[in-house]
């Protein structure tokens, strides 16, 4: 039997430096730095200190994983890293680094699309021989939302992906208004109740584009009627209220498309709305289908996925 080939894999996207080796799918070390710190000072991600910050960071994440995972950069077979879409300074920090290794250990680099891994994050800690197509992907993050179906690795539509603001960047918006703590969308996870919820916004059809800019206008119009009569905003009402308005615009459209494609064999979730508490408890009530999700702390951007997605690609 062939032997396992190592993969080094790079994710810098965004704002975290994310380093990860895995045997296979095996996760022998996945190691990030993250400069959220600094950010969170300005409400949301500064694109010129996140290019720095993984300027600075790259080498001692890269020197971590390695010892982390007990090996040198001789053991390597495969570098991956993650080549669009993201931030044009962030991802070319990534590209420099990826290409200095593959030349300098004359090995192949495999360049692997930031939303493709997302879609298939499942398979960081999961057999890749579970997957059987074809499936339907539901990725939800702060900077991408869509539904996608795919016959194999190869062969990936989009049915439906956002217009506006992403799901994510939206209750992130919505959070900042609120003034709750940045990122917007766990702090309103953390305070959500059912009860005295309020209707912000009326549906959007379901074979509509997902559009997420109206709830948030919608939340900051209400957010400025109580300060402009000077009474207190409730802000657990209004988090919770838009929170349930885009959960349910998520399931109601990949429930849509479940009844148009009846072949599915299974649902993958991923990117980091995907850990929220609310979307997997509805999630959880779909019965037709099996729905996957990545382990949380796989849900948010890091070089494990990229790694795995890799693996399946090769």
């Amino acid at each position: 039997m062939a032997k396992e080939k190592i993969i080094l894999a790079i994710e810098s996207s965004c704002d975290d430096t994310s380093i990860a080796i895995l045997k296979g799918n095996k996760v022998l070390a996945n190691v990030t730095s993250t400069s959220m710190a600094e950010h969170r000072r300005y409400g949301g991600i500064v694109p010129e200190l996140a290019s720095r910050s993984h300027c600075t960071e790259i080498d001692k994440v890269c020197d971590k994983a390695l010892a982390t995972a007990k090996l040198t950069l001789k053991d390597l077979n495969y570098i991956a890293y993650t080549s669009e879409p993201g931030l044009v300074g962030s991802l070319h920090v990534g590209k420099v680094f990826a290409n200095m290794l593959g030349t300098l250990l004359n090995i192949p680099i495999i360049k692997v699309n930031h939303m493709m891994a997302h879609a298939y994050s499942y398979f960081v800690d999961h057999n890749p021989k579970e997957l059987k197509f074809p499936i339907l992907s539901l990725v939800v993050s702060g900077g991408h939302t869509f539904i996608a179906r795919a016959t194999s690795i190869n062969n990936f539509k989009y049915l439906n992906e956002s217009i506006d603001d992403a799901a994510g960047e939206a209750l992130d918006k919505i959070g900042r208004y609120l003034g709750l703590e940045y990122p917007g969308g766990i702090s309103i996870d953390n305070v959500y109740s059912n009860k005295k919820l309020i209707e912000l916004a009326p549906n959007k059809p379901v074979d509509a584009p997902f559009t997420f800019s109206g709830i948030k206008t919608a939340a900051l119009n209400l957010i400025n009627e109580y300060k402009m009569k000077k009474k207190t905003v409730p802000v657990k009402v209004i988090g919770s209220s838009s929170l349930e308005w885009i959960i349910n615009d998520l399931v109601r459209k990949l429930e849509h498309y479940l009844s148009q494609y009846k072949d599915t064999k299974m649902v993958l979730v991923g990117g980091g709305v995907s850990a929220n508490k609310l979307l997997r408890k509805k999630l959880s009530q779909i019965k037709k289908v099996k729905v996957c999700y990545p382990t949380l702390k796989y849900t948010n951007d890091n070089a494990a996925m990229i790694g795995a997605f890799a693996n399946l690609k090769k």
